[in-house]
């Protein structure tokens, strides 16, 4: 039967769509409305807080395809970005091309509104229908991983191992003590568990955006929807000279192959203030060690990681990696522009992950 290609209207169809995404996601537990309504119809953007499309086989609903209006810092322009996410197939029907078509569809329309779409799949076998539409892959976004215990790692994965546990401890703590820099004692540090308390927050936003020349505007608007995902909590671990913010993290905790992890999902600082590094890196081992956290995790670009010291403070680069795509729209931007390493700070938090 012919494939049917529509905008998605939410008030007629969330039933149908939620009954698509349990059969595309069976692994995902949340799938209830009140996490849709957040992250689709919260978005704090007056005009448009998402872009939804479907596919229809018949009366049968077979595909969905959504964006959100993140705005970025495109070198000295301000411009909402299209974030690609929930897009899905039904299983019944995968094979038929409807992913290629969908994305050919979406992407049209989303033409219209944005300059470009951003993804950011971890699963190697969607890119290729993705990029029969016109994505390009800008560069991998490795997952780093830094490990406090052994424990729960050799228990899922080695199982009848994990007295070893005794033995690999130790060796990872004296590894940890090693393997870090130096922490300055100018600074200090603060944990917060509400965004809106953190005070100068916008200050530092804006004195970061400066710095980085493609860039999400992470202001305070933004933070409070992203950080308000239903049934997440989130802790903000902010460094201070004086009373001005010059480093600021976002993590939360998750059990991740059966290892309860802290993921970052942000991680800023100002270039000037980058020897605060060692006390925000030495506050998030210590805290993990309090909550009896087993690892701490984050995406970053290889440049980043770099930047930002991860192989001397002891994260290490796992087997697992994101990938950022890219797809130009309309050619406002430049591909040297959207698509160098160098030019962006990514993170979970530029993703719908987490």
């Amino acid at each position: 039967m012919e494939l049917r290609c529509a905008e998605f209207d939410y008030t007629k169809n969330l039933a149908k769509q939620r009954e698509l995404f349990h059969d595309a996601f069976p692994e995902v537990t949340d799938s209830s409305a009140d996490s849709y309504n957040w992250l689709f119809h919260s978005f704090p953007n007056k005009e448009n807080q998402s872009f939804e499309y479907c596919s229809y086989i018949g009366n049968e609903m077979v595909g969905y395809y959504a964006a959100l209006p993140y705005r970025y810092k495109i070198g000295s322009e301000q411009t909402d970005v299209g974030l690609v996410c929930g897009v899905m197939t039904s299983s019944k029907h995968r094979g038929k091309g409807i992913f290629t078509q969908m994305g050919r569809y979406s992407t049209e329309k989303l033409s219209e509104h944005v300059p470009f779409t951003t993804g950011y799949p971890i699963r190697k076998s969607v890119i290729p229908g993705h990029l029969k539409v016109g994505w390009k892959i800008a560069f991998e976004l490795p997952l780093y991983m830094k490990f406090i215990k052994s424990n729960s790692l050799l228990k899922s994965k080695i199982q009848g191992l994990s007295f070893l546990s005794v033995l690999i401890n130790p060796l990872l703590g004296l590894y940890n003590q090693t393997v870090r820099s130096k922490v300055a004692k100018h600074y200090k540090t603060e944990i917060y568990d509400k965004i809106e308390r953190i005070a100068n927050y916008d200050d530092f936003v804006d004195e970061w955006l400066r710095t980085i020349p493609n860039a999400l505007v992470k202001n305070s608007d933004f933070a409070r929807w992203r950080y308000a995902r239903p049934g997440q909590k989130y802790s903000f671990l902010v460094i201070r000279d004086g009373t001005k913010i010059v480093g600021f993290s976002v993590y939360c905790s998750v059990v991740k192959e059966g290892v309860p992890s802290y993921c970052l999902l942000d991680l800023s600082i100002l270039p000037s203030n980058e020897d605060c590094l060692g006390l925000l890196y030495n506050t998030l081992f210590v805290e993990a060690k309090k909550n009896r956290i087993e690892a701490i995790m984050l995406m970053q670009s290889k440049y980043s990681a770099a930047k930002y010291k991860l192989l001397k403070n002891g994260f290490l680069k796992s087997p697992y990696k994101f990938y950022l795509i890219i797809k130009n729209l309309t050619n406002r931007f430049s591909d040297e522009q959207l698509l160098k390493e160098e030019n962006w700070h990514l993170m979970w938090v530029d993703s719908d992950d987490l």
